[in-house]
Parts: structure tokens; C-alpha cells; sequence
């Protein structure tokens, strides 16, 4: 089976996303285009990849403003598809927000926002635009000796209010403190886990739970005090935060909270609670982990009466090479919503979180989902999801035509690359679609166009 086929395969389940055929095979046509475009994935470019330089090019932009579809309703091709890889266990899923820099006054959501890669000394500030992403993370190496493979599976934007200027009046600066507090991005995260539990249930998977991987950013009130229907959270949390078990007084049948605060720091150095081992995949193997844990743990200012489960992992050594010393990485703190789900699976879907950033990075240098320059508000929050769509179908594509594991089908590394890499990377893939285009033109009858690959080069210098 060819790459192309599976590709085409999954982007055929768009047919019921769009309201006209045309507008499918625009699509369909578009995300094949972007996906073998070289260099900078701009609209224009796009259209001359197909070979419409001297044709009007308003319709490719109309797609994105005016045509009648959901952004969210592109993800379910991969939700159902996810489903074949998780086996009997939990659904695994990895939340993050991510950034996109896009200036311009008038263009919608654009902010001016902390830049996450500012160094710690000099906070620097990013215009752009605020996403929250979630990735199906399918447990490859449960079949084969492969990490996991973060498929996303929702992509959208947090809208942040604009900043009144000095002379704002006071009604102009109360209606912005409440359009702050609700697009709130851990409001927004909540709703979309909603979405995709229904999604999820909508693809056969109601008796399923949904098992949320998230960084620490969304260890708060919002996110612990939410009703979040067969949704378990495991989200990282502060080393002060305040516990306590529930009281046990026969003098005070109700009181809730017991008077002995601690802290997760303090779990890790008191002696008398053992370290328990699990063996944890990451890092191309298996993997002792050791961690300590307790349950029915009470957080009064985050979670108020729900009770969570602690989870201490204590730091694991590294050596950056043989011959250099051993270093040990920080401690990590996890609070749970759920204490019936067993440890391992909570462990490996945290570790396997690391995959949406891994999706992160693919998606903004070799996908590209921020480099078109559209100014439709319709279309500013619609061809990144777009794009985002066709990088998760790239994804599955590979998994379905050639296994999770780097095989002989894809274009060998040269000699000074390692030649042990476990599983393709997204260059890779693209690279053998831009390869199928150029070996089987056969490939070319689902689309609307003719792939010349001489006409891309040629494009893309």
C-alpha cells in the first residue's frame, strides 16, 4: 500500500465536512498540495503547486472564509481512527497550549503575550496567537519497540480580550475583566474535553475513559472543580501545593478537611513512605521508574471535596554519553481525579506526554500552519486547524501503510545520520509522499490536478 493512498483514504471521510462536492476536492486538493509544497506553505503557493498560476486564485481563499464547515468537525477521521490503538485500556489523550507569532493590528486573536522561550532573567514578549491542542497518544510500544505517537485530535484558539488603553472608561475596563475571565484558556480546555468526549462517544467509544495528560499550567481550580463526565486529569503540580487527607473525627462527624497540611515536596523526603518501582517506556526502552503514592488526598483551595491521588516520581539519573558523569532531572509531582486507574497507566500516559511537543514542532517548521497570511477572521482560526488536520491523516497514513516502525519504504539517512532511528520522522514522510508523487503517477486520479515535482523545485527556490 502506498503512503498516498492512505493519505487519500482518510481525507475521503471529509465528504460529509463540506456542504458542496467542490468544496471537498478543493480541500482535498489543498491539504494534498500543502503536504508537497516545499518551503513556505503560503495560499498562492498552494494553488501553484497544482498548477494554477494563471487561474484565479479567490476561490482557494473563499474555502476558508466563506464555505460552510467546522474546523473541529476535520479531526473526526483521525478520533475514529485513534480507536484501533488503544487496545482495552484507557483512551490517552495530551493537552498543551502552544503560540504562533502573527503580527498585524487588525488580524483576530492576534495578542501581544509572554514569550515561552524567553530566557528566565528577561521575560521577552511575542505577538501571536494562543492555541490549546490535544493529541491522541497511541501506545506503540505496547505492539512494537517504538516511543508513542501523538496524533492530534482538536486544535483551537483561546481568545484574549484586547487591553484598554489609559483612557478607557471605567464600564470599558469592567467588560473587559469579564470577557477575560471568560475566555479563560483552562475554560476553553475544559470545553473542548467536553467536545471530545462526545466525539469519542459519537466513534463507538462511550464505555471508553478518557485518560488527560496535561503540564502544569492547568493544575488549578478550573480545570479539579470541573465536572468532567468518564475524563480522568493527571496534571503536574507545584511542589508547595497544600493536601491534606480527609478528618477522621468521631468528635466532628462533619468536618471535611484534616488539620495536617503537607506538601508533595515533603511527601518525597519523608523516609518513613517507600519509594514503589513500575517499569515506565521512554527513551527507546523500557525504563524503572520509582515513585511514591498516596490516595484520597484532599486539596481544599484547588479541588475542594474531590478526592485526587498524589503521585511523587522521584528524579531519574541520565549521562549525556558514556564517558561523562551522571546527572538526575528534576522531581515530578502529579495530582489524579481518579484512584481507581492503575498507576502504570497513569505514569506512561504522563511520560508519553512529551509526544505534543514533538507535535508542536512539526507542525510550525515543517507543516507550516503559520506561515499563510489570511486576514479573514473566518480564516485566521480555520486553515491552521486545516493544516493541523493533514499533518495528524500523515501521521495515520504512515502507522496504516508501513507500520510504526522506520522500514526500508522510506528514503534511507545518509551515512552520518544514525542509522538505529525506531520510527520515521515527519520529514520522512514527507519526503516519501513528495517520492510517490514523482514514482507513481497513477496516484494522481483521485486528485484534481497533476503533480509535477520539477514545477515545485522550481516554485520553491
Amino acid at each position: 500500500m502506498h503512503l498516498t493512498h492512505s493519505f487519500l483514504e482518510l481525507c475521503d471521510e471529509w465528504r460529509w465536512v463540506f456542504r458542496q462536492e467542490r468544496s471537498f476536492r478543493r480541500a482535498t486538493s489543498m491539504i494534498t498540495s500543502a503536504m508537497l509544497c516545499a518551503g513556505r506553505k503560503w495560499v498562492t503557493r498552494l494553488r501553484c503547486v497544482r498548477g494554477g498560476e494563471d487561474s484565479d486564485w479567490s476561490a482557494d481563499y473563499k474555502l476558508f472564509s466563506r464555505s460552510q464547515w467546522r474546523a473541529q468537525d476535520l479531526f473526526d477521521p483521525a478520533v475514529r481512527e485513534s480507536l484501533k490503538y488503544f487496545g482495552g485500556g484507557p483512551i490517552r489523550l495530551a493537552g498543551d497550549e502552544t503560540r504562533t507569532a502573527r503580527g498585524g493590528r487588525k488580524v483576530k486573536r492576534s495578542r501581544w503575550t509572554r514569550d515561552p522561550m524567553s530566557p528566565p532573567f528577561n521575560v521577552n514578549l511575542v505577538k501571536g496567537i494562543r492555541w490549546v491542542q490535544f493529541s491522541a497518544l497511541l501506545p506503540l510500544h505496547c505492539t512494537d519497540d517504538v516511543s508513542a505517537r501523538g496524533i492530534p485530535v482538536s486544535f483551537e484558539p483561546v481568545d484574549l480580550p484586547a487591553k484598554p488603553g489609559r483612557k478607557a472608561t471605567p464600564e470599558e475596563r469592567e467588560e473587559y475583566e469579564r470577557a477575560k475571565k471568560q475566555n479563560n484558556m483552562c475554560l476553553r480546555t475544559v470545553e473542548q474535553l467536553q467536545e471530545l468526549r462526545a466525539r469519542y462517544d459519537r466513534a463507538g467509544a462511550a464505555d471508553r475513559q478518557i485518560l488527560a495528560a496535561l503540564d502544569g499550567g492547568f493544575c488549578n481550580r478550573t480545570m479539579f472543580r470541573a465536572e468532567l463526565d468518564r475524563i480522568t486529569l493527571a496534571a503536574r503540580c507545584r511542589k508547595d501545593a497544600k493536601l491534606c487527607l480527609p478528618a477522621e473525627n468521631p468528635d466532628h462527624p462533619k468536618k471535611i478537611y484534616s488539620d495536617e497540611k503537607f506538601t508533595p515536596e515533603e511527601v518525597r523526603k519523608d523516609n518513613s513512605i517507600p519509594y514503589q518501582t513500575e517499569m515506565i517506556y521512554f527513551g527507546g526502552k523500557y525504563r524503572k521508574i520509582k515513585y511514591k503514592e498516596i490516595n484520597y488526598v484532599l486539596w481544599q483551595r484547588g479541588a475542594r471535596q474531590k478526592r485526587l491521588r498524589l503521585l511523587v516520581i522521584a528524579p531519574t539519573s541520565y549521562k549525556l554519553s558514556p564517558g561523562m558523569p551522571r546527572y538526575y532531572r528534576q522531581p515530578a509531582y502529579l495530582l489524579v481525579t481518579d484512584n481507581e486507574t492503575s498507576t502504570g497507566e497513569i505514569l506512561q500516559c504522563y511520560f508519553d506526554r512529551w509526544q505534543i511537543e514533538v507535535n508542536h514542532r512539526d507542525e510550525k517548521q515543517h507543516i507550516g500552519i503559520t506561515d499563510a497570511q489570511v486576514w479573514n477572521d473566518n480564516s485566521v482560526d480555520r486553515l491552521p486547524a486545516f493544516m493541523v488536520a493533514g499533518y495528524s491523516f500523515l501521521m495515520l497514513a504512515a502507522l496504516k501503510a508501513f507500520g510504526p516502525r522506520r522500514t526500508q519504504d522510506y528514503i534511507q539517512p545518509p551515512k552520518w545520520q544514525k542509522k538505529t532511528r525506531k520510527r520515521p520522522s515527519c520529514l520522512d514522510l514527507i519526503a516519501k509522499l513528495r517520492e510517490e508523487a514523482f514514482q507513481y503517477p497513477e496516484i494522481q486520479k483521485k486528485l484534481d490536478f497533476n503533480i509535477n515535482m520539477l514545477n515545485i523545485l522550481r516554485r520553491a527556490a
